[in-house]
């Protein structure tokens, strides 16, 4: 398949689920836990698609998607958000992502929001 996606949210194990299931279906899984993190890994290599949280330390996912919009207008960005920050998920949508998923999510709908804005079938 070739998919290589990046994942970044600063809770351990929300990462560590995507990560195990996506690379069960043999995808490459890179993580960050901050924004910053999160440009620094786009700076230095091509991913298929974003999975972005909106609350983390140093620099939120919302000012994270801003600048991946001016680095990359087309890669495929689902939002990661507690149920809490719904209209921080809305604003995302406004900002250029192309999906949002609401804490706690069950995984088939994760793999189907993956799915419809990679383009691909897992």
């Amino acid at each position: 398949m070739g998919l290589k996606v990046l994942v970044v949210d600063d809770e351990e194990d929300i990462v560590e689920v995507i990560q195990d299931r996506l690379e069960n279906y043999g995808v490459t899984v890179v993580t960050a836990r901050t924004g910053v993190e999160a440009l620094k890994k786009l700076s230095l290599g091509k991913f298929d698609g974003i999975l972005l949280d909106i609350r983390m330390p140093e620099m939120d996912g919302l000012e994270a998607l801003q600048r991946i919009r001016e680095m990359d207008k087309k890669i495929p960005i689902i939002i990661i958000t507690a149920f809490s920050n719904k209209d921080a998920a809305l604003e995302a949508l406004l900002k250029e992502a192309n999906d949002y998923i609401l804490k706690p999510f069950e995984w088939d709908e994760l793999k189907t929001k993956i799915e419809k804005v990679c383009n691909i079938t897992l």
